[in-house]
């Protein structure tokens, strides 16, 4: 697991320095690790017996619900409206578009949508209702966040529900927060009932309504908001400008890692940007609210460490990201937070704490009473995620009050120290991939000369990216270390909390140590069975049941060897955190034939590379009135009878034409047919021609062709220049070079020709026959 170094510390060892008599921020550390749960989770997922018991394990601070954007469309309480499982009394409909709902009784609630606020078209109102998540969050020990419906709600139907929680079930529910990142177009809400946009002044006023009436039914609550979508804090300023005394907390969303980063290093350094927006809201605070400064609360009540569910999210890598973000949360003063979400799924992994195998709910063929049937066994295990771990290293094993640190001379590491009476708890998180960092502790107090470690690495999970599964996920467990050095050595890519009593303080004072696990030595080789020939391949030497590592012995290392066409990045991988990653790259097509050797243990695995043979895919030929369905323009953008003979095009006119941020969009293609493709993108391909003297008339005219997919809305691949083309119709092939970006075709969404030129430009520019390369 980890051992301490015995002798003087390794030259080039860090030091980190702790003041225990300085206190950085002082709260419940439970508080840091809550999550959101859903009226849409399925019955199977929050109601597993497992899950319930982690989730216990782990002591969230706080839950909230009910759940991202259905917190807009959702009224808590259909008593009077539902008259079945999907059926709703239509005479309880309001011309305003609000409803007339019976708050003497409770009956679960519904959805609705659209300007008139119309029930849902599928009917569906969520597997679970309020009262069930609200007794279920208080039933593992957690304090309950409500967002309330302001977008197409009323301040009565708030006010009601704080009196059926508070007063009549005596939920003691203390946060409420109104609204839910409503200065999005995605938001029911965001578009007022006059057609105009929900704006900052607009969101305060109704706010205010609101936290008002709820209020009046109990004045112990606290009210807040606005949930912004992002840390710029929209609608922020203007809440604690014109809400005056009703504004209690300020909140805010944040996803902080742009989905084009690839470079690890930069993954990890976003999560120390938190500080640039608690610091302006604060600034904003003590502008606007300077008498309540020290009243009115930070809190996020989604966060992540990217929006798209992808692998990252469900990887290691996500888990040790989530343990740094606690600590600058912690850090910078956040009151409250919760992570999304519990249990979210998608096949790459999602943004859940735990993973359950997906089911495919639509299989041609199957009668639905079969399917039905099927539905309710689903019974799939239930495993924690590396974020789920990173939370329970918080919540279990660190403590309430932060103190000033300082670590120098650590390369990709981190470190935030909390502590207690009787004793100092230590997180390391070392992000190099295979450096082991050895650190020296200088405490301004006396520390004893043993305490316990908790370590989160390979060993104790690890996603299986051929898969999209766990491959293990073991619980953390504290193990007894010695200290008389006062130096520790952190595994790479490894979070690791030490625990050690202040100088005469007992063993009492940390967790309790358990015994190392039974080294159980097996080597295995994980990689695809099959890679393009041009494609670097990601793999891994696997040893689960490696002894644990000490510093007076030799590294456990897997030697590497190759036949066939390919080589690898490396000829060996440490394997004392149970895996070690390595690539090949093929050097033509054929079986390539990977032997992973670690003392007695071989692994053999076998990689088929692939011929690529592209073909181009014309997708869109421009023929017809719909053709331009899915197509949009920052320009006139019509279809041309006059380019071509006996053939349309597309035409964009151009008059003293200027990009500037946000314009500049000559053309963007985003209608794809039904079941095309898409992972097999490798390019773009467009026939073009322009008017008369175009390119004369604009010398540095160019476009910049731009892939936009879910995993990354700007993936430039390319570009061309428009002189020459008036002469004919010139065919342009612009393949991906880069083939980092090919994983992110899965989810491509659109193509975009982006117009580039440092003078106004004006002419015509017109296109055919645009589609793709396909590998």
């Amino acid at each position: 697991m980890l051992a301490a170094t015995l002798g003087g510390v390794a030259c080039g060892a860090a030091t980190l320095e702790i003041d225990a008599d300085s206190t950085v921020h002082h709260t419940s550390h439970r508080n840091l690790v809550g999550s959101n749960i859903a009226l849409w989770n399925q019955t199977w997922e929050l109601g597993d017996s497992d899950l319930q018991r982690y989730v216990k394990e782990l002591r969230p601070g706080f839950i909230r619900l009910p759940g991202g954007s259905w917190a807009n469309h959702y009224y808590w309480n259909g008593n009077g409206v539902r008259t079945g499982e999907s059926d709703i009394d239509m005479s309880k409909h309001r011309p305003d578009g609000t409803w007339e709902v019976d708050y003497s009784g409770f009956a679960p609630g519904f959805n609705v949508e659209g300007p008139d606020r119309m029930p849902i078209s599928d009917g569906f109102h969520g597997a679970w209702d309020v009262k069930q998540l609200t007794e279920m969050a208080t039933n593992w020990g957690a304090q309950v966040v409500v967002t309330v419906n302001l977008g197409s709600g009323t301040p009565e139907m708030a006010a009601e529900w704080v009196r059926w929680a508070n007063k009549k079930h005596h939920y003691n529910i203390k946060y409420w927060e109104l609204g839910n990142e409503l200065e999005g177009g995605w938001e029911l809400g965001h578009i007022l009932p006059d057609g105009s946009e929900m704006t900052g002044e607009v969101y305060a006023k109704r706010f205010v309504k609101f936290a008002k009436a709820m209020k009046a039914v109990d004045p112990t609550i606290k009210t807040g908001g606005p949930a912004s979508s992002n840390w710029r804090g929209a609608f922020i300023k203007e809440l604690l400008r014109d809400g005056g005394d009703q504004v209690d907390f300020v909140s805010f969303h944040t996803y902080p890692v742009e989905n084009r980063i690839r470079k690890e290093e930069d993954f990890f350094t976003r999560a120390f940007d938190l500080q640039q927006a608690t610091s302006k809201f604060r600034g904003w605070i003590e502008k606007y609210q300077p008498k309540r400064k020290d009243q009115i609360e930070i809190a996020i009540t989604e966060w992540n460490s990217k929006v798209v569910e992808d692998r990252i999210t469900a990887d290691l890598m996500n888990g040790l990201w989530c343990a740094i973000w606690i600590g600058e949360m912690f850090r910078d003063g956040i009151s409250f937070a919760n992570q999304w979400d519990v249990s979210t799924n998608t096949e790459n992994g999602g943004h859940g704490l735990f993973y359950f195998k997906q089911f495919d709910f639509e299989q041609p063929g199957v009668p639905q009473k079969e399917m039905d049937r099927m539905f309710q066994n689903f019974d799939p295990p239930c495993i924690p995620k590396a974020q789920y771990w990173a939370l329970y290293l918080w919540s279990r094993y660190m403590g309430d009050r932060m103190v000033s640190s300082k670590i120098d001379r650590g390369d990709h590491l981190y470190s935030a120290v909390t502590r207690s009476d009787d004793a100092m708890q230590i997180l390391f998180v070392n992000y190099s991939r295979t450096e082991p960092q050895t650190v020296k502790i200088d405490s301004s107090r006396a520390l004893a000369k043993k305490g316990v470690a908790i370590q989160l690495s390979h060993r104790e999970y690890f996603w299986n990216f051929v898969k999209r599964e766990p491959m293990w996920s073991r619980h953390v467990e504290p193990v007894e270390i010695p200290l008389a050095d006062r130096s520790v050595v952190v595994p790479p890519f490894s979070a690791l909390v030490v625990q050690v009593p202040f100088a005469g303080k007992s063993m009492d004072a940390v967790a309790k140590p358990r015994p190392p696990r039974q080294a159980q030595p097996g080597i295995q080789l994980l990689m695809p069975p099959s890679t393009p020939e041009d494609v670097p391949v990601e793999a891994w030497a696997l040893m689960p049941g490696a002894p644990s590592y000490s510093p007076h012995e030799k590294p456990i290392e897997a030697t590497l060897s190759i036949k066939g066409p390919g080589k690898l990045d490396c000829k060996k991988v440490r394997l004392n955190e149970a895996a070690g990653r390595f690539f090949i790259t093929p050097t033509g097509v054929g079986k390539i034939t990977v032997t992973a050797k670690c003392g007695n243990q071989v692994a053999t695995a076998v990689l088929d590379a692939q011929p690529v043979k592209p073909r181009n895919e014309v997708v869109w030929r421009f023929e017809g009135a719909d053709s331009l369905e899915g197509a949009s323009s920052d320009y006139a953008l019509s279809l041309s009878d006059t380019a071509r003979p006996n053939q349309q095009t597309a035409e964009i006119r151009l008059e003293k034409a200027l990009p500037t941020e946000g314009k500049g969009k000559l053309l963007e293609l985003a209608h794809f047919p039904e079941d095309f493709p898409k992972k097999r993108v490798g390019g773009v391909i467009l026939d073009v021609h322009t008017s008369h003297g175009f390119g004369r008339k604009n010398p540095d005219a160019r476009v910049e062709v731009v892939l936009q997919s879910e995993n990354d809305h700007w993936i430039p691949i390319g570009s061309f220049s428009l002189s020459g083309k008036e002469d004919g119709w010139k065919h342009i092939s612009i393949p991906i070079k880069d083939h980092g970006q090919l994983a992110a075709m899965e989810w491509l969404y659109g193509i975009r020709l982006q117009l580039v030129c440092g003078k106004p430009a004006t002419g015509t520019i017109y296109i055919d026959d645009a589609g793709v390369i396909l590998r």
